[in-house]
């Protein structure tokens, strides 16, 4: 019997997802040897860092809008950014160091269950119980993904974010949420109690057979 050859898209898919797992286990080695000198103080306090701000700024000074004849008052606001130290303190690269290993260790596990789940479906194996359990396992991820960037956020407010003053910038409590994030956890689990239906389906299918 002659096997049926999967998509293009599917195996494009697949070596894709296999290619960026290389690549995210190169940037993980880096992530564990950038570490390992921070704790031994390599670098020491001369390290320009750049860190995802938590929450929104709002620019205090307004600015003019000259339109139609018509100069207009506007401000920008609620405003996403970055921030930036000079010659960072060793104990604030040290956390960072951290949660870089820790994002990159959920990205790793993530692709890897996906990869694990696209192998499946190019062999032919689409509704069986490994793949829904694959699927589980990659929205259960997602969500833990999710808490974390969550608890991060809320750790950057209160450590960095709430001690910084400004003079022309005032700091917003709106945070992030990711919400992105969890939507698409949440839809891969429903795509899992799918994809049992389809198991049950296909079983009814076979007995009647």
């Amino acid at each position: 019997m002659k096997t049926q050859k999967s998509p293009l898209s599917i195996r494009i898919i697949y070596w894709i997802s296999t290619g960026s797992i290389a690549l995210l286990a190169m940037v993980f080695v880096a992530a564990l040897i950038f570490n390992v000198l921070l704790y031994t103080d390599f670098f020491g306090n001369n390290m320009q860092l750049h860190v995802q701000f938590p929450v929104k700024i709002d620019f205090l000074e307004t600015g003019t809008l000259s339109l139609n004849g018509q100069d207009v008052d506007v401000e920008f606001v609620e405003a996403s950014s970055k921030i930036h130290f000079f010659n960072t303190p060793s104990f604030i690269t040290k956390k960072a160091g951290i949660a870089i290993l820790i994002v990159t260790s959920f990205a790793i596990y993530l692709l890897w269950v996906f990869r694990k789940f696209i192998m499946n479906v190019k062999n032919g194996l689409t509704f069986n119980i490994e793949n829904i359990s694959l699927l589980k396992k990659l929205s259960y991820g997602l969500l833990g993904f999710w808490l974390f960037s969550i608890i991060y956020m809320q750790f950057l407010y209160y450590y960095i974010a709430k001690n910084i003053e400004m003079a022309n910038i005032r700091i917003s409590h709106d945070f992030t949420d990711q919400s992105n994030v969890l939507l698409f956890a949440l839809f891969i689990w429903v795509l899992a109690h799918i994809f049992i239906t389809g198991l049950k389906l296909q079983e009814e299918q076979d007995l009647t057979v």
